[in-house]
């Protein structure tokens, strides 16, 4: 039985070039890019939501800290 090595379809390359070459990514398409307005709405809802629920969380705590203060 004989087994056969795989043969590199390329010349492997050195040093940083390869770690260049295992991880390259495709480029987009700048003339296919599209406004991300819809992903920046959502963004903007999530970050407002945050600062409500942040704000009356902080004046629940405000409150009940000065309702243990005895007067």
């Amino acid at each position: 039985m004989k087994i056969k090595k795989p043969m590199p379809s390329k010349p492997a390359a050195t040093g940083g070039a390869t770690i260049a070459d295992r991880f390259k990514l495709d480029a987009p398409d700048p003339s296919a890019a599209k406004p991300a307005g819809k992903a920046a709405t959502y963004a903007l809802v999530a970050g407002l939501v945050a600062l409500a629920v942040s704000g009356i969380l902080a004046y629940t705590l405000y409150k009940h800290w000065e309702f243990l203060m005895p007067a």
